[in-house]
């Protein structure tokens, strides 16, 4: 019977794990990963040539795996790159990536799979459980609202079924692979932490007449590793910044007619706590609750994000 259990109606199914200095999670995360039913095809481990504690986990791992895992060296730092390397290295008709912090929990594969029995669907992603995190999830989390305005925490939502969605967390997800061969990373969001790069491809998915899926079923639980230092999420300057570069140059993109022009007056104007606007950064510095520092990264983001936009 296919279905949930059965990956036989989408064919081999290869894992992409990015790590660096992360060993000990990462043991756990390939635990986790030999521990599916049904198992992958393979498991492709991208890291780079310094970080010999993680070979020895994918040395140790694979000498006693039933399922083939395999060690590739990435060149060059940055978090697409790595990506991009085991997706092209590996086989499988679905590739699958996650973080190197996340343990799958039992059922997380088969879940993963179980919406690719549509043949529209391009992306599943699922449900992280960081423990111990609180934030709000909206009702409409992983769409995108008619004037622009991304609305995140997806990856939080507890849900009865899957259900369609314009975007999900890049930290657990599967591709058709079919169907990366039509979509572009693009270069200009392979920037710092290389925020919402994903959101970019899947919009590129959904323009070609393909379905994202959110499945809430597919749970993995996310350790939280310390990240490196340069990227630290913690440091808010660098990654408002960020943020709101590359989201600047994704709507840009990507919303058409009268769409465009009200995005950029809400974003300006009003925005996010992710990416001041003018009245949100008045009524925040005010109350104490940010600095005239992460209010200058937003404006100074967004500005970035429209002149790369212009440029291309």
């Amino acid at each position: 019977m296919e279905g949930i259990g059965d990956p036989s109606h989408v064919g081999p199914v290869s894992v992409v794990v990015p790590t660096w200095r992360r060993a000990p999670w990462l043991d756990r995360c390939l635990a986790g990963l030999q521990a599916q039913d049904p198992s992958p095809a393979e498991i492709v481990v991208v890291g780079r040539r310094e970080d010999e504690d993680a070979q020895v986990v994918v040395a140790s791992r694979a000498s006693s795996a039933d399922i083939p895992i395999r060690w590739v060296e990435v060149e060059r730092p940055g978090h697409v790159a790595p990506v991009r390397l085991g997706i092209d290295t590996s086989a499988g008709d679905v590739v699958a990536v996650v973080d190197d912090d996340v343990v799958p929990q039992a059922g997380w594969l088969a879940a993963l799979l179980d919406p690719f029995s549509d043949p529209s669907v391009a992306c599943v992603g699922g449900r992280v459980v960081t423990p111990g995190q609180r934030a709000r999830v909206r009702p409409d989390a992983g769409q995108i609202r008619w004037y622009g305005h991304h609305i995140g925490n997806v990856a939080m939502v507890r849900a009865p079924e899957p259900f369609d969605v314009a975007g999900v967390m890049e930290c657990n997800w599967a591709w058709r692979r079919a169907v990366l061969r039509e979509v572009r990373f693009d270069p200009r969001l392979d920037f710092d932490d290389a925020s919402m790069y994903g959101l970019d491809l899947t919009l590129q998915a959904r323009e070609r007449g393909s379905r994202v899926v959110y499945q809430p079923a597919a749970v993995v639980v996310n350790e939280g590793a310390p990240r490196d230092p340069s990227l630290a999420r913690d440091d808010r300057v660098p990654r408002t910044f960020t943020y709101s570069r590359n989201y600047s140059l994704i709507a840009s993109r990507h919303l058409r007619g009268l769409r465009l022009p009200a995005f950029w007056l809400w974003w300006l104007l009003i925005g996010e706590r992710g990416s001041y606007g003018v009245a949100t950064a008045v009524v925040d510095l005010i109350a104490g609750r940010t600095s005239p520092a992460i209010v200058t990264a937003s404006f100074k983001g967004k500005f970035a994000g429209v002149r790369q936009w212009l440029a291309g």
